[in-house]
C-alpha cells in the first residue's frame, strides 16, 4: 500500500467488502496509515524495535545488539530516502 497505491483497485476492494463493513474498512485504512507513517518517522531516528524475535521489551542498545547495526526495515527506509533523492 504504502510502495504501490495503484494496487488498490477495485479487486482488493470487493475482497475487502466481502468480510468487513465500510466502518471497518475506514478503521484499517486508518490503522495502516498511522502505522505506515509511525514506521517511516522512527526510521529517520534511527529508532531500533522495542521488542526482541521472542517478544520481550528491550533497550535501545540490547536491541541495537539483536538486530544488527541497522534493522531490516530502516534498511528499507534508507533505500526509498535514497532513490527519492
Amino acid at each position: 500500500m504504502a510502495l504501490d497505491p495503484d494496487r488498490i483497485d477495485a479487486e482488493f476492494d470487493g475482497a475487502l467488502r466481502r468480510h468487513y463493513s465500510d466502518e471497518e474498512i475506514v478503521e484499517l485504512g486508518a490503522f495502516i496509515g498511522f502505522n505506515i507513517g509511525y514506521h517511516t518517522f522512527f526510521g529517520t531516528l534511527d529508532f531500533y524495535p522495542m521488542s526482541s524475535p521472542d517478544g520481550r521489551l528491550v533497550s535501545q542498545e540490547e536491541s541495537a545488539r539483536v538486530y544488527g547495526a541497522k534493522p531490516a526495515s530502516l534498511e528499507k527506509t534508507d533505500a526509498r530516502r535514497t532513490a527519492e533523492g
